[in-house]
């Protein structure tokens, strides 16, 4: 199930490139770190993810729609009152909302993968996420907190290009 995800995730970005050679002005690249918190009471520590994000985004006037694709891997394992380590790798894609400005709100929402670590799962879930940031010179600061599943929350600050 993990290789399907990832196998969409690249389907759909080689598939805007083939569909819009001509407009590749709406591609943007980036980077995220942050915290992933599982709310589980045996958790002592989380871990720490970092990533990239990759999309393309289209203005319609009140701001613009954008297709993600986001992969974050585990830097800094959790640790379980146990003392057994836990981490959270991801991969998703995202349908994702920016207002118009120079400082806009952000809104996404779309499929991932998780591989928490945790119970030794990997499964498909939803992923929903908040946030807002700031465009200096085509350079954008993100703070985005995402909800991956009811128990793991991921709160995380990001640059994009």
């Amino acid at each position: 199930m993990k290789r399907q995800i990832k196998l969409y995730i690249l389907l759909a970005i080689l598939g805007l490139v083939v569909a819009s050679p001509a407009s590749a002005d709406g591609w943007f690249f980036g980077a995220k770190t942050g915290t992933v918190i599982i709310n589980d009471s045996s958790v002592d520590s989380h871990p720490t993810n970092v990533g990239f994000v990759a999309g393309y985004e289209v203005g319609i006037g009140v701001g613009d729609i954008a297709i993600e694709g986001e992969i974050t891997r585990t830097t800094s394992k959790g640790e379980l009152d146990n003392g057994n380590q836990i981490e959270a790798d991801t991969e998703a894609l995202y349908l994702a909302f920016r207002s118009a400005g120079p400082v806009y709100l952000k809104a996404k929402g779309g499929f991932l993968q998780v591989d928490d670590g945790f119970n030794n799962d990997s499964a498909s879930s939803y992923g929903i996420g908040i946030g807002f940031g700031a465009g200096i010179m085509q350079v954008e600061l993100e703070l985005t907190k995402t909800t991956t599943d009811p128990d793991i929350l991921f709160v995380s600050a990001g640059i994009q290009f």
